[in-house]
Order: structure tokens, then sequence, then C-alpha cells
């Protein structure tokens, strides 16, 4: 093994051996979408993937440290990132990728920032791991490609799973807004990306028998699950009462079986989008400059 993977794989053990820390309660549910999204694979994903998934999990979490205040450049481009408010659009299709939705913001009079940007998230890092699966396909010995699937992975897995919350996908994200469009930041927003946490989810359990058959068509299955999520809204507003600040706080049953389906949700896409990505990348071409031989 040369140097540079003996680096590489070193950097890896000691990412996948990190505890977790200090994570907030929807960090952690991020975690668990993406470790078991990985284990929902079937076999013809290779195997060093579907026996990664605590590698991917490390990763499920940058792209909120992407919102640092101390970093205000990257911040302002990554906070539009985890959202989508839906009804802003008012009943216009969601364009197929970044700067025809951005011609469509300019046509409504609305900044894209304020609409948020998360479908395209979602689609682009779908199609980075697709071009990094290309990769370990031209070079499976290549450890730095594994690791580099591993990344993409897990940052794919975050935006993924904000899909799946409800309250990323409206302009009512906390609390009901007023004619003005503005949130009276009431607090359901955390007690939302909190309960998967605080009703105590069997993260393993919920997740399994799901089929992880892949996407025909990527961006209408993204535009779909927004959708999906956004009709939810309502619903999370009738509960809004029940839902717990803590994990000691009483559970109601509808809230649990919210906080489950809305878990299984994310691991399903999670792991949908992670069998899209392997099956297009058979029909990738490198470029010259990343074949085996320029290596």
């Amino acid at each position: 093994m040369t140097n540079r993977l003996m680096l590489w794989t070193t950097a890896l053990a000691a990412l996948m051996g990190m505890a977790t820390g200090a994570q907030a309660w929807h960090h952690e549910t991020h975690e668990a979408a993406a470790r078991y999204a990985v284990a929902a694979l079937p076999n013809d994903l290779p195997g060093f993937f579907r026996a990664g998934g605590e590698g991917v999990a490390q990763f499920a979490n940058d792209p909120d440290a992407f919102k640092h205040p101390k970093l205000p450049e990257l911040a302002a481009g990554e906070s539009p990132e985890h959202f989508f408010d839906l009804e802003m659009l008012k009943g216009e299709p969601i364009p197929a990728n970044r700067y025809a939705y951005i011609a469509l913001c300019e046509k409504l009079g609305v900044k894209p920032e304020k609409i948020g940007t998360l479908p395209y998230s979602v689609v682009e890092w779908t199609e980075r791991l697709t071009l990094a699966f290309a990769e370990h396909r031209a070079r499976p010995g290549d450890e730095a490609v594994k690791v580099k699937c591993f990344v993409y992975a897990g940052l794919l897995a975050h935006y993924a799973a904000d899909l799946c919350q409800p309250l990323h996908t409206t302009i009512h994200f906390d609390g009901r807004a007023d004619a003005n469009g503005l949130s009276p930041r009431s607090g359901i927003h955390n007690k939302m990306d909190a309960i998967p946490h605080t009703v105590g989810v069997a993260w393993e359990k919920e997740a399994t028998g799901l089929d992880a058959a892949p996407f025909e068509k990527l961006f209408p299955a993204i535009v779909e699950e927004i959708h999906r999520s956004n009709a939810l809204v309502d619903r999370v507003y009738e509960l809004e009462a029940k839902l717990p600040a803590k994990p000691s706080d009483e559970i109601a049953e509808p809230v649990k079986a919210l906080a489950v389906e809305r878990y299984r949700a994310a691991v399903l896409i999670t792991a949908r989008l992670y069998r899209t990505a392997w099956e297009q990348s058979a029909g990738v071409k490198l470029p010259e400059w990343m074949t085996p031989e320029a290596k």
C-alpha cells in the first residue's frame, strides 16, 4: 500500500472510531438515517460501501456545521440548502435545475435564498456520489475514492433527511406565518426536529423491511418527496400541543407514529438515492485524466 493510501485509510479509521459526542437530538436522527440507509442496501452495491454505514454517518451532520456563524460566507450559501418553502412558488412547477429555478424566482420577484434550494442540494449531491461511484468502478482498489464515496454519501444523507421534515418544506417553518410570511418563532420547529429522539424511535428496528429500489427519474422523485412532506404540515400543527420538549415528557401515540413514519421516510429515500447513484454510475464515462492509466 502506498503512503497516500495508508494516510487515507488511517484517516477513515479514525473518523469511524470517533464518538458522536454532544450532538443535538436532530443530529442523532441524521446519523441514524444515514447509517441504516446503508444497511438497507442490497448486495449489488459494493461491499466496502455496504460495510461503511458508520463511516457515512460520521459525515451526515457536516452540512449543519457548514452554517457556523464564524464562517459567514459559507453559512450564507449553505443555509438555503436545507429548506424549500413550497408555497412561495405560487403553484409554479419546481424547475429541474438550479439556474432555471433562479430564473423563476426572478420572475416571481422573490430571492431564491428566501424560498430555499433543498431539492437542488439533493439532486446535485446524488450526482456527485454517482461520479464517485463511477471512479470506484474504474479504480476499485483506490482507498481515497472509497473515502470520497463515504463523504459524499454522508452529505447527501443530510439533505435527503431534511426533505422528510415537513417544516423544512413550508413558510410555516416555526409557527404559522403571518400575511407577510413572517414566522412567530414558536419553537415548534425544534420540537419537530427532535421527535425521533424524544419519542425513543428504535433506530435499527424501524429501518427494517424497506425496499431500496432505484428511482427511474431522479428529480421528479425528489419533487414528489417535497410535496409528500409538505402535505403533512397541517398534521404537525394539529399535534403541536402534544410534541414533547424532552424525552421524559409523556409521549402521545400519534406523535410517536409521526416520528416513526418520518424517520422511515428519511431512511428509505436516502437508501434509494444511494441505489440510484450506484446504478447510474455504470453509465458514466470518466474523463481520461480520471482513468486508472492516468493515475
